[in-house]
């Protein structure tokens, strides 16, 4: 089964963005509003996801994809402003 391989892509994503957002985020209440906001906002369409999707696939698999379709328009945010070379803000 592919279950492994989607968590394990979904959770790349969350770990690129979270290592790479204090790059291009200031440091202090905005970087720690960034990720928390991420994370809970993950967590949370990860569980209603899971408990909404029955025997489709395994709740672990499905919190993972959460996580990752959450941190998928950051992921295009930080890429964007890696190849703008911008700053933080």
């Amino acid at each position: 089964m592919l279950f492994p391989a989607i968590a394990t892509v979904a959770l790349l994503i969350v770990v690129y963005v979270h290592a790479h957002l204090p790059r291009f985020t200031a440091r202090g209440p905005k970087r720690l509003a960034a990720h928390a906001t991420l994370l809970a906002a993950g967590l949370g369409f990860g569980v209603v996801s899971a408990m909404l999707s029955g025997p489709a696939a395994p709740p672990w698999v499905v919190v993972a994809s959460g996580m990752g379709v959450v941190h998928l328009p950051a992921l295009c945010v930080l890429v964007l402003k890696r190849l703008r070379h911008s700053g933080r803000s």
